[in-house]
This record gives C-alpha cells, structure tokens and sequence, in this order.
C-alpha cells in the first residue's frame, strides 16, 4: 500500500471517530470545546486535520531496554523495535518536569502501540501509572505528524510522558486508533493543567443525581446493598411524589432490583439501628423540568458533588468546600443544586446528614450552610439569570433552612451543653457505626469477649442485637459516633472523649450561623421573618414553643442559654422549608413592620389558622439572632480562650477544664470572626509557629498527638497530615484579620505540594497530604483515596480539588509562575522575603 493510500485510510477512520457522541455531561453550564480530546487529539479543530500529512509510516520506538516488569514483558517483546534512524541520548534518565522546546510541534501517533509501548519501557513497577519512582529511561520517541511520522522527536521527563499516557488512555476510551498530539498538550504549564482539568473534567466526573438514569450508577455501588444483595433507596414519609416515582422507575428498570421503602413518619434512633441490615441510598431534591432535546417534560434530580472514590454519595460538610471550588469554576448551578439537596435532607431528614445513606439518620456534620448559601447567592446575583423575585425566595428558603439546622440540630439537647452554652458533636445514634469494616472493632470488642467467654463474633451479634447490655461500650460507641459527625474520624485529640468537647471549630460554625442569619433577616426580610411549624403530634412543638417563648422573654436570649437556662428550641424540628407557597408573594418577604416604638423589647409573634390547622406560624426579629451570637462569643472567650498560650482549646464538659490538645482549627475563629483583635494579634504568630509546616498547615501538632507506635498508630486527623478544609478556613481567616501575607504564604506551601504530587505522580489529586513530608504517599488508617488509578485521574477529590481552585485565587502572577514551575516554597520567600 502506497503512503497516500495510507494517509487517504486512516481520514476514514477519523471521521468515523469524530462522528462517536461524546460523553454527555450533567450540568453544561461550561462551553469546553475539548471536553472529549478532539483537538487534542488532532480531531476537531481543521488545522489539525489530517489533509496537512501526504507521507504515513509505521510507528516506530527507540530506546535502551529497560528493566520491564513481568505484566508488561510479552507487550514489550512483541512491540519493541529498534528506530532505522539514530537517536542519540536517550539512555539518560530525565527529570520529572524538564523545560520544553521554544517550537511546538505535533505528533502523529498509534494509539494502542504506543501505549502498550510506553508501559512496557517506563511503567517499570507495572501499575498502568509513570511516577518518579519507576526506574525507565524517561525518554520515548514519537514521529511528527509533519513529516507522516518519519521523523523522530523525543519526548522527555515523569511529566510529559505520564501525560502523553494519560492522553493515549483517553483516546483508547473514545476508539480512536491514530491521533494527532500537540507538544503543548504534553508539556502544558501543570498549574493550567491540574485546574482545566478540575474545571471541565473532575466536576463532571464527580457529579451525580438521585433519578432514573443516576441510579444505574448508585445502585452499582456495594454499599446500596443488604444481605439480600437488594439496592434500596429510603423515600421519606412526606415526598409522596417521589415515592411514586421511584416506584415507577423499578417497575420500568427491572434489571437495577430496586427496593423502594417509605421511611416512617417519626424517625427514631432504634429504628435507624433496625435498618444495619438493609442499608441504602436516601433519596433527594427531584425536579420536573423541560428536556431541551425534546420540549417534554421530565424528572431529573437536583445534582450534587460526591467527595471521590468509595465516597459515593452526598456529604455533609464536604459540600460546602465543593461550592466553594464550584463557584471559582463558574459552576454555581451545581453548587445551587447541594443546597437544594440540603434543604431537602432538613425539611425531611430533619439534619443535614452525614451523607444520604440510611445509616446516617441520626448523624450530621460540622455545619456551613449558611456561608454555602452567601457565596451562592452572590455569585447567582452577579450571574443574572435568575429573576430577582425568583431569587429573593430561595433566599428566604434558605433562610429558613438555616434557622432549622440551627434551632432544631444544635441549639437542643444532647449537642448544646446545658452548662457551658456551648455546642458538641453528639449523635442520636444506638449501637456500633455499620458503615465500619466488620473488623474494625474487634481490639475494642475483644476484651468484652473474653469476660464472657464468647468470639468476637458471637459476642458483636449479641450486642447489635440488644441482647447484651454493657455501658462502658454503649459509652465508648457514643464517643467513636461523635468523631463521625466531627467530620474528623479519626484523631488522638477525640479519643473516648468526643461527645464530652465543647469544641472551638463548632463553637466558631455556630457563632457564624447566629451571626449569618440575624444579618440575611435584616437584609432579605426587613428584620423579620415568618415560616410555618407542623403542630406535631398532641400539639408537642406548639407547646414547646410557647414555653420556650416565655422563656425568652421572661429571662431573654443570654439567661436561657447556658447556666442550666431554660433553652428548649426542639420545636424548630416541626419548621416547614419547602412548600407549594415557595414563589406566592406571600412567601417572599414577611411584610411584617418591626415596633419602633420599643426596640428594647424582644418581640417574637406567633399565630394559628384555620386554613392550616395542622402549622402555626412564627415570627422572630433578627435581633434574637444576633443576640445568640454575641452571646456564644461571650462564651468562647470564657471557657476555649487562654490568655497564657494565646490559643483557643476545646472544653471538656464532663471534666470542667480546657483539653490541652492544639487544634489547627482554632483558627476557625477568624474564619467566623468571633476571634476579637486582641486575641488575633497574639494568635496568629502563635499559631503559624506551631501549625506552619513546609507543605502548609498541619491538623495538630506532634507534642499534642503523642508516641506513635504498634499499638498507637497514627491517625489521619492527626500530625503529620494536612487537610484542604483546614487550609481553605485558614487563608480566609487571615485575610479577613488583615495577615494576607501569610495567608498567601501557607497558600502557595500547600498549592506546591497539590501540584509537585500532580506532576510526579501521573496527574494525581488525592483525599490528604502529609505535609511534613510533602507527599500524598501515607501509610495511616483508610489509605489516601484518589491516590490509586490506572492510566488517567478521572475524578480528583472533591474538597483537595477545590482547594486547588480558591487556592490559586490567592497568588499573585509572580507566585502562579513560580508554582507552574515547581519552585520549592522556602527557596520563592526568601526570594520575596515573605
């Protein structure tokens, strides 16, 4: 066969590939014209068209043998011949990130030859990854696509090549066989590589929705199944309309086996227990809306972020550092659809949950939603595609979902402590976490065990079953279910003790909450707002309001809460968010006018109407909010401040004393700007001293952590790990105290190693880092999701991704082009003498 008949096949094949549908994405929010690799892979853009090559040749590798491991030796034997034309220097082993050429080239490439050719030279340790730590040549020959591929070029380095991998992969995936590479692609700056990569490709990868279609993939999940290998998904007792949906959809989709349950209409802790069994997903948000492609209309779930990997569903606290990196992305309709799940898991769950699976029901997670729903507001008001009235009511709905989670969750026993005023993690749940590896107890189980003479799983059986009664372990579960919710599972810092902290990171949400809310009243509600509250069952939220309002205006807000006040606010369980009146005028705004004529008097209203006999209605001013809020900073600075180490401290409620761990999130207290100046002045250079490591800031020091050793192992939370929540509260919180200069600092320390990890390890984003070492490689309890992959990083992981994202928001020019460029964090500040 002639080269031009060559060249004339292989136009055929293109356009047969370039005719594939591409991948359908979620939330199109974005235009990418790349979002499939065509005119990466020579197939979109006409200057990359294949009429520009007259002469085509087969593709050819040189290189020096290397060490091949056994599961690529056959590949390596069958595919791996010599160059006809010399090249030289290609035995030297290359740098991770070498410099590329002034001239950009292209290149024309086999797909699945050079692929199994490239693993077979420089995959020495066989994991389908090319990383520094694999021991090939780092040097791979490619033809030009100019010259038909006749001539060589080298390409160089961990790098490029693990990026030319990556793209090989992708272009397998779309059943491409010969594909056209621009150098740029493969040597791209990797900052501007790790974040296009987050904004157009790990978003979608890691979005999802409760409907038709998004459960094929839920219920492929392990997780969604009992013991009868069953998926289920839990339908809440009040969403008729989506009982009758996903009835529907396992009538219709017979092969997912689809149990639909309908969860009672009080949700008890026991019978929460009784479902360990039966586990599944909990439904979400659905909308009815008009399918573009066909003007009908259909039901789609309000989509929402997952965290990655095994984290397969909606989380709590994660959700609020995806918005975060959503809005920086533009993607502020995907971060709308959270909150509207939130709003949903409040009005029906009565909590933000854990996550949406059945056996977290009675457990929630540090809450941000009010910050969530700000950022989101703003970003949709810059935006401009929603009507202002439209807008104005979700606003108030939000406002409302805020005061339930606030009222309801954590203003009510057993998470405020009576005493103290102050707030806890503490769950309502009964009996071992069931979510755990069935062996993760047994150093706990074993001792009870033994004293009766039973295994570990005769005696777990007993136990989850009731039969056997034992408070210290009820205890000891109590305490390991409150880490959970803590979102900080695990650290030495919690241990058998949890339940027992008034900690300063909730201490600091809750201040925000008070704060948020009084000031969103005053601003979207003239400075009242009215929502509605089911009676309850013989009247119990009713009467609980009342007292609870004679309470606050016989003693006011600062003599309930606390000193074992008269603060009972679980009437708020029973507050409606979401209702058929969302978008009537009535629901906009209170149109309530606050009594000028005596501001000095709290005045909380309440009224009942035949029209809805089973609600009242509330009013409550805005000034009750703020209020709290003045009132829970009193109480931080009394019990979490201390003057001597000019640090805040969790407080131990059961032994009245300060705990003596350092917690990097007494800087939480900036972020939610209950820290005074004073305390801030003498913190900051505290703190960063103590939590400032090489690679950014690290969750707690190693003084405070202790000895490690077999039987004290390390654990995540702990020194030497840093997590994204940490570090994204942190920079805000300094920049809001006026420390930008270190904010940018810690900033750019994390962002190297993000991207050192990026760049070394074949593209990969992962759940945690160890900041000490600067390197995502952790041996600790849970392993380090996202960090094992073949071939390509699909997905990231959620909150390291957006931290990313607002991360880079905080370097300046100078600083991206140094982090671009991998230059080491102490070398670039001495340089700026930050």
């Amino acid at each position: 066969m002639s080269a031009s008949d060559s060249a004339r096949r292989i136009r055929l094949d293109l356009d047969k590939q370039v005719s594939i549908k591409p991948q359908i994405h979620l939330e199109e929010e974005l235009f990418y014209a790349d979002k499939d690799h065509k005119i990466a892979h020579g197939h979109g853009d006409e200057e990359y068209s294949y009429g520009v090559i007259r002469r085509v040749r087969a593709m050819s590798v040189m290189a020096a043998r290397p060490l091949v491991p056994p599961v690529h030796m056959g590949i390596f034997q069958e595919i791996h011949q010599p160059s006809p034309t010399p090249v030289q220097s290609i035995h030297k082993r290359r740098s991770s990130h070498d410099a590329s050429s002034v001239k950009d080239r292209r290149f024309l490439i086999d797909v699945e030859k050079t692929k199994q050719a490239i693993l077979a030279q420089e995959d020495t340790d066989g994991d389908c990854q090319i990383t520094i730590y694999d021991t090939g040549p780092k040097s791979f020959i490619v033809g030009t696509a100019d010259s038909g591929g006749f001539h060589k070029f080298e390409i160089r380095g961990t790098y490029a090549l693990s990026n030319l991998l990556q793209e090989l992969a992708l272009a397998s995936e779309y059943g491409r066989k010969t594909i056209v590479l621009n150098e740029a692609r493969i040597n791209e700056n990797p900052v501007d590589r790790m974040s296009r990569l987050i904004k157009y490709h790990f978003w979608d990868g890691l979005t999802r929705r409760i409907d038709a279609d998004g459960l094929e993939k839920i219920c492929a999940d392990p997780k969604n199944r009992g013991q009868d290998q069953r998926s289920r998904i839990y339908v809440p007792f009040h969403d008729a309309f989506a009982l009758e949906y996903y009835n529907t959809i396992a009538k219709e989709r017979l092969h997912l086996g689809l149990d639909v349950v309908q969860l009672p209409e009080i949700i008890s802790p026991e019978y929460v227990k009784s479902l360990d069994t039966s586990p599944g997903i909990l439904s979400l948000s659905l909308r009815k809306q008009v399918d573009s492609a066909t003007g009908e209309i259909v039901v789609r779930g309000a989509p929402f972020v997952v965290p990655g990997g095994r984290f397969n569903e909606m989380y709590g606290w994660d959700s609020y550092f995806e918005a975060l990196g959503l809005a920086e992305d533009d993607r502020i309709e995907l971060a709308r659809g959270m909150i509207e799940n939130f709003h949903y898991e409040l009005e029906h769950y009565g909590k933000i949950l854990n996550a949406n699976r059945s056996y977290y029901l009675t457990r929630s997670q540090p809450p941000f939603l009010t910050d969530m729903t700000i950022q989101v507001y703003n970003k949709l008001v810059t935006k401009g595609t929603w009507e202002p009235k439209t807008l104005h009511a979700w606003m108030i709905q939000s406002i409302k979902a805020a005061i339930k989670e606030l009222l309801g969750v954590w203003m009510v026993s057993p998470r405020l402590d009576a005493t103290t005023g102050l707030y806890r993690y503490y769950t309502e749940g009964v009996g071992m976490p069931p979510e755990t590896e069935s062996s993760h107890f047994d150093h706990i189980i074993r001792p009870f065990a033994d004293r009766r003479n039973l295994s570990i799983e005769e005696y777990t059986t007993l136990y989850n079953n009731l039969e056997i009664s034992e408070p210290e372990l009820d205890q000891y579960f109590v305490h390991d279910r409150a880490v959970r919710e803590s979102g900080h599972d695990t650290t030495y810092r919690f241990e058998k003790r949890c339940a027992n902290l008034a900690t300063v990171d909730l201490a600091s949400l809750i201040y925000k909450y008070q704060k948020d809310i009084g000031v969103l009243i005053d601003t979207h509600c003239k400075s009242v707002i009215a929502f509605r509250v089911r009676k309850g069952k013989d009247d119990t939220n009713l009467k609980k309001f009342l007292k609870w309002r004679e309470a606050i205006l016989s003693h006011g807000v600062t003599g309930c809460i606390g000193d074992n006040g008269h603060w009972d606010s679980s009437w708020a369980k029973g507050l409606a968010i979401m209702g058929k009146d969302l978008f009537q005028e009535s629901a906009i705004s209170t149109n309530t006018i606050p009594d000028t004529k005596h501001e000095d008097l709290l005045v909380i209203d309440y009224e009942e109407t035949d029209a809805s006999p089973d609600f009242f209605i509330v009013k409550l001013p805005a000034r009750i909010f703020t209020e709290m809020a003045s009132h829970t900073q009193t109480k931080i600075t009394k019990y979490l401040w201390s003057p001597t180490d000019k640090m805040f401290f969790d407080w131990d409620c059961e032994l009245h004393e300060q705990s003596v761990y350092e917690t990097v999130t007494c800087l939480w207290t900036l972020w939610a700007g209950c820290a005074t100046p004073q305390q801030a002045e003498v913190m900051v250079p505290t703190v960063l001293s103590k939590f400032e490591a090489v690679g950014g800031l690290v969750s707690g020091t190693e003084e405070s952590r202790g000895t490690i050793s077999l039987d004290r192992p390390n654990r995540q939370w702990d020194f030497p790990f840093g997590w994204a929540p940490h570090q994204i509260m942190a920079w805000a919180g300094l920049k809001q105290y006026g420390y930008s200069i270190d904010a940018r600092r810690i900033c750019y320390r994390w962002l190297y190693v993000l991207t050192k990890s990026f760049v070394d390890f074949n593209g990969v984003v992962s759940e945690k880092l160890d900041v000490v070492n600067m390197t995502h490689k952790i041996d600790v309890e849970y392993g380090n999701v996202g960090a094992d992959f073949q071939f390509v990083v699909r997905e990231g992981f959620g909150w390291m991704n957006a931290s990313y994202q607002v991360g880079l928001t905080y370097l300046n020019e100078s600083m991206r082009r140094a982090l671009g460029a991998l230059t080491p964090p102490d070398q670039l500040f001495r340089k700026l003498g930050i």
